[in-house]
């Protein structure tokens, strides 16, 4: 049994011989190889690719000699028996959400996909199963769990320096996927480990570019986004098999020893903005309406000025047509001023007419205008 099993291999003799070590040579080819020995050897023959189907085939030949030369043995009986046990162990299940890298004698062999699949069973082959949708939860200075942060230094992982020396404490979270099961396996003995390094590594860099104001307040979002592309180009130089899927800061403060007095600083800039933007409100209120009383007051100077030239030009006109004629008909144009000047000056004020002469015919001399005036305008109102 043990010699046939020897002999006859899944990829030629286990002994690395042709199996018959009593078959006498031919001297057909004893003749070849003396011919042959002053020359250059060959080459030795590559490794045949292993290919399970051919395992399959001769080990099926094995056990039908061996069942052949003893069909009425127990032994033999319990032995197929054996071998087909030991056969069906290397059926295995893929899920829909996994890959499986399939090995034989430790090497790579092929990926499998979700579905029912065989493989030759241990000690010669073996299959690794890894999920490819599931998202994984990398947590950097700050642990959702008990259970993961025995033996972690959260301040080791938090604290960072930025740009312009000041030191922030930066809590966040990567989560990843696997995107090539094979690269995944093979390429980095410690996945995990690496992506935590190459994620911290990778946030401490964006954030030594960064002023602590701009991580403090709206650029967050660039921070998250910088370093979830530095962190995806760091694992594909790895070829380690990693898709980043997020990168997302959970907080970002001063450190705990400095937070209250560095609060204090930011309330006292609020405060100042606060005022500045009062006193830049009142300028922006009170500026435009001097600007618009000024615009006022020009315009009615500027008006006032033509109104009083046009006057005067009026009055100088008028003073020439009139010393026109005056120098025509002194007399007549003596009288006609004298006559405009008093209806001027008595056009508005009350009168009261007394005759002499009345007085001696027993008349009263009294003769008053203004209330004849107002009462004809009372009775034509």
């Amino acid at each position: 049994m043990l010699k046939l099993l020897m002999n006859a291999g899944p990829w030629g003799p286990w002994s690395g011989g042709t199996g018959n070590h009593n078959q006498k040579p031919n001297p057909e080819q004893k003749r070849t190889e003396q011919q042959n020995s002053g020359r250059q050897s060959p080459p030795p023959p590559q490794q045949p690719k292993i290919n399970p189907e051919d395992f399959f085939k001769k080990l099926f030949d094995l056990c039908k000699k061996f069942s052949e030369k003893a069909p009425k043995s127990q032994f033999g009986l319990i032995a197929l028996g054996l071998v087909i046990f030991w056969l069906s162990l290397g059926f295995y299940q893929v899920d829909t959400d996994e890959n499986a890298v399939t090995l034989y004698f430790g090497k790579f062999y092929r990926t499998t996909i979700p579905g029912l699949n065989y493989h030759i069973p241990y000690p010669f082959g073996k299959v690794i199963k890894k999920s490819v949708t599931a998202v994984n939860t990398e947590e950097f200075g700050f642990s959702s769990s008990r259970r993961k942060s025995d033996g972690r230094n959260f301040n080791a992982e938090s604290l960072m320096l930025t740009g312009d020396e000041n030191i922030v404490d930066v809590e966040f979270q990567v989560q990843w996927q696997i995107a090539d099961i094979k690269d995944f396996t093979f390429n980095i003995v410690e996945p995990i480990e690496a992506i935590r390094k190459s994620a911290e590594g990778a946030m401490r860099e964006i954030i030594a570019r960064t002023p602590i104001a701009s991580a403090l307040s709206d650029g967050k979002g660039k921070i998250e986004q910088e370093t979830k592309d530095l962190l995806q180009d760091i694992l594909n130089s790895y070829q380690a098999g990693v898709r980043i899927v997020l990168v997302q800061l959970r907080r970002v403060d001063p450190p705990a020893q400095v937070i209250d007095a560095f609060r204090d600083v930011q309330t006292a800039k609020a405060d100042k903005e606060k005022e500045i933007n009062q006193a830049q409100s009142y300028a922006n209120d009170i500026i435009p309406r001097a600007r618009g009383e000024s615009a006022q007051a020009k315009e009615q100077a500027s008006a006032y000025a033509q109104e009083v030239v046009a006057h005067a030009q009026g009055e100088a006109g008028r003073f020439n047509a009139v010393y026109s004629q005056y120098s025509k008909a002194k007399k007549v144009t003596k009288k006609r001023i004298y006559l405009e000047t008093m209806e001027k000056i008595y056009g508005d004020m009350d009168k009261i007419f007394i005759d002499k002469s009345a007085a001696k015919s027993g008349v009263t001399p009294y003769f008053p205008l203004s209330e004849i005036k107002q009462s004809k305008s009372a009775d034509s109102q």
